[in-house]
C-alpha cells in the first residue's frame, strides 16, 4: 500500500532509446511506466508529440497555460506500432524527466544513461540541443 501524497519513483521518467540519427533525424522507442510497450517514433516530431500526448494523458505535469493550435483538439496520438529490426540497435538511451511544462515549453532534466552523464534543460530546444550533442559525439566516435 502506498503511503497518500506519494507517486512510484521515476513514474514521470521516460526511456528514450535512438536506433538511428540519420540526417539529424532520430529515430527509435519511447517507453514509460504509463505504457503497456514501448511506442516507436521516425522523428523529433513524432518524439516530442508523443511526449506531450502521454504528459496531458496523465496531466503530470500539468501545463503552464493551454495549448495553441490552429484546429481543434487533436486526436490520440500514442498508437501501437511494431519494434522492426532497426529499433532493437540502439545508438544511445536517454532518461527523461520533465519536471514542468511552463512557458509553452518543458523543464527538467535528461541522463545520458549510455555514458552515465546528466544535464538539466530549461525548454525543449535546448533538450533537443541535448540529445542532438550526445549523438553527435557518439556519431563522432564510431567513424
Amino acid at each position: 500500500m502506498r503511503a497518500p501524497g506519494f507517486a512510484p519513483l521515476d513514474q514521470n521518467a521516460v526511456i528514450v532509446r535512438i536506433t538511428s540519427y540519420q540526417n539529424k533525424s532520430p529515430r527509435g522507442t519511447l517507453a514509460s511506466p504509463k505504457l503497456e510497450k514501448p511506442v516507436p517514433f521516425a522523428s523529433l516530431t513524432q518524439l516530442l508529440l508523443y511526449m506531450e500526448a502521454l504528459m496531458d494523458q496523465s496531466n503530470s505535469p500539468q501545463r503552464g497555460e493551454e495549448r495553441r493550435a490552429f484546429s481543434g483538439p487533436q486526436a490520440e496520438l500514442l498508437q501501437a506500432g511494431i519494434l522492426d529490426e532497426e529499433t532493437r540497435r540502439e545508438l544511445a538511451t536517454f532518461q527523461l524527466r520533465v519536471l514542468f511544462r511552463q512557458n509553452a515549453s518543458w523543464q527538467g532534466s535528461l541522463i545520458w544513461v549510455d555514458q552515465r552523464m546528466d544535464a538539466q534543460f530549461r525548454s525543449v530546444l535546448e533538450l533537443v540541443r541535448l540529445m542532438d550533442s550526445a549523438l553527435t559525439m557518439k556519431e563522432e566516435c564510431t567513424v
